[in-house]
């Protein structure tokens, strides 16, 4: 098998080329986004807000609400909030799962799963969204980014 060497001067201009090629994908910076969301007027913890981009070729961003509901998104960087542009909003939310220790042995670490998910079909969740909210293609709630203030989301 035959190598064919590329020469230097080829090299050195592809690799002056990067810096250009980096910055590519429409050079838009994420604006912060942060809000609120309730569940018939209460705060809801542990729950996923996605922003889903409407058109092709943008980028989703997500963040998790704390205790008193409220989230910051993050796209690239944590909290870095969400690229301009139109949105539908997803939330999902999946209970808790207790941390076991960890297991010494295979067969100990899937005895310890099978009680976790029998310790969690028992219990009701905490929060029930309705299935609309966390499908993209139902979903009622879209938004625009950048946002006039905080947004505030109150499922029913």
């Amino acid at each position: 098998m035959k190598l064919k060497l590329i020469p230097r001067s080829s090299c050195l201009a592809a690799l002056a080329l990067v810096p250009f090629l980096v910055g590519c994908g429409g050079g838009a910076k994420p604006v912060k986004v942060s809000g609120v969301l309730t569940l018939n007027g209460q705060p809801v913890e542990g729950a996923t807000v996605q922003f889903v981009p409407v058109n092709e070729g943008g980028r989703p961003a997500a963040g998790l609400t704390k205790a008193d509901g409220g989230f910051s998104l993050t796209t690239i960087e944590d909290q870095d909030g969400a690229l301009p542009g139109e949105y539908k909003v997803v939330i999902t939310y999946h209970p808790p799962v207790e941390n076991a220790p960890p297991a010494q042995t295979t067969e100990q670490g899937m005895k310890q799963a099978m009680q976790a998910q029998a310790q969690a079909k028992k219990g009701k969740p905490k929060y029930v969204i309705p299935p609309a909210y966390s499908d993209a293609s139902k979903t009622p709630f879209t938004q625009t980014v950048p946002a006039n203030g905080p947004i505030k989301l109150d499922i029913k």
